[in-house]
């Protein structure tokens, strides 16, 4: 995974807070223990290898009680990829950068702090990215779309820094994005492949760090 999420209406809005109690409480509970559950499952095996009565199993349901909450693989899946989506939001979009290169290429990283912080969640993100480059797979479509928007949100945030002066002009911006995600995404599976030796965090803001000197207007890293 990566740093970003999609940046799209449904996934910037912040959800509103509703208090659920008795029953609905206790569906809210058992709705959030499939999504876990399905998460170390595709991240484990795959969209395609994960099996619903599996998934069930893990949280005491028949297939047919998980149904109850989701009514196919495929509804499943998209949960999952929402539930990702809020908490990336929740971690990094909320951040007001005010035009510093430096603020928001520490904010990146940070981004990768929390994402290595998340393996089950991070680990099926890389996972359902590569499988999703087959047509046929329901999630393809969404992570198309996934890396068109994190260009278009990064290149949006970097833009205007131009204009203030903190990045260096003739900067391009939209090829220093996609740069970023693709370098971001690589050692994000990396990480997935070898925890125990690898640090995603340090990694990335290593690399932030160098790009940072590059781009940036007085030459500032991440740690100056």
């Amino acid at each position: 995974m990566t740093m970003h999420t999609e940046v799209s209406q449904k996934s910037t809005e912040r959800p509103k807070r509703v208090r659920r109690t008795g029953p609905y409480k206790a569906a809210d509970a058992r709705r959030q223990a499939i999504l876990e559950s399905a998460i170390e499952h595709f991240a484990q095996w795959g969209y395609f290898n994960s099996s619903m009565p599996k998934i069930a199993a893990d949280v005491g349901l028949t297939k047919a009680g998980l149904m109850h909450h989701f009514s196919s693989k495929e509804e499943l899946l998209s949960a999952v990829l929402e539930l990702r989506d809020q908490r990336a939001f929740r971690a990094f979009y909320a951040e007001d950068f005010d035009n510093d290169p430096v603020r928001y290429l520490r904010q990146v990283a940070a981004q990768t702090a929390f994402n290595e912080s998340q393996p089950g969640l991070t680990q099926m993100f890389s996972v359902l990215a590569a499988e999703s480059s087959n047509e046929e797979h329901p999630a393809h479509e969404y992570f198309q779309r996934r890396y068109k928007s994190i260009v278009d949100a990064s290149s949006g945030f970097m833009a205007p820094m131009i204009v203030a002066g903190t990045l260096r002009e003739g900067t391009d911006v939209r090829q220093v994005a996609a740069e970023i995600l693709a370098v971001v995404d690589g050692f994000t599976i990396q990480w997935a492949l070898d925890k125990t030796n690898t640090s995603l965090h340090s990694t990335v803001f290593n690399y932030l760090d160098r790009l940072s000197r590059s781009v940036t207007a007085d030459g500032r890293g991440l740690g100056d």
